[in-house]
């Protein structure tokens, strides 16, 4: 958690670097017979949707497709530099593959991202960094359960991560995204239930913001 909190402060010092600059030394750096400077504008904003496979990294399990919903804010500091934050719904499902118990989970959370995204070419965006996970809610089917039910409180509980993902804007104002994300928080390797998270995501990204609108 403490890593996590240094990695956020200087994040945002970053940040606070950038702004620092102004925008018109930001449009200084850009080749204007190279790149179209509406598409390097400074902020920009999109929502996503994000099919993903996510199971426990230290349990025996089959992950089940789930759906996440999120937004997304970019900021450009230059013209290859910028970062990343949003607010995610973030959901995983999963089935225990051990021979007494065949059970499902489904965990709930709001997911914040900070991440670092590199532009190597006019249409991909790297990212990568962290996240906090808040969680909204735990059901299962523990055994000896016949039925669905809530977790008690602390049985799981908030979450730091892991995120890296490439966006590839592929018509227009639509991107295409590959990414993996981990979750991780410290507990017995004994109980059943565990805070340790993995998996992969596909995305769809609409772009609030045209990139291709033309100068007045």
């Amino acid at each position: 958690m403490r890593s996590f909190c240094v990695l956020y402060l200087l994040l945002f010092a970053g940040l606070w670097s950038s702004i620092a600059q102004g925008p018109d030394l930001l449009i200084q750096q850009y080749d204007q017979n190279a790149y179209d400077l509406e598409y390097y504008r400074k902020w920009n904003f999109d929502v996503l949707v994000q099919p993903h496979l996510s199971k426990p990294s230290n349990r025996e399990s089959k992950a089940k497709l789930q759906m996440n919903f999120g937004a997304r804010v970019h900021y450009r500091s230059a013209k290859t530099f910028g970062l990343t934050s949003g607010l995610d719904y973030h959901s995983l499902k999963y089935q225990y593959a051990y021979e007494s118990d065949n059970s499902v989970d489904q965990l709930r959370f709001l997911r914040l991202p900070l991440l670092l995204s590199v532009y190597p070419v006019k249409r991909l965006r790297l990212s990568l960094g962290g996240s906090y996970q808040f969680l909204l809610s735990a059901t299962g089917q523990p055994p000896p359960a016949t039925e669905v039910i809530a977790y008690p409180s602390r049985a799981f509980i908030n979450s730091i991560g892991l995120m890296a993902s490439a966006q590839y804007r592929v018509y227009r104002k639509f991107s295409a995204s590959l990414g993996f994300h981990f979750q991780k928080r410290s507990d017995n390797p004994l109980n059943r239930v565990t805070q340790n998270f993995k998996g992969f995501s596909l995305g769809i990204a609409y772009t609030i913001l045209n990139p291709n609108q033309s100068k007045k």
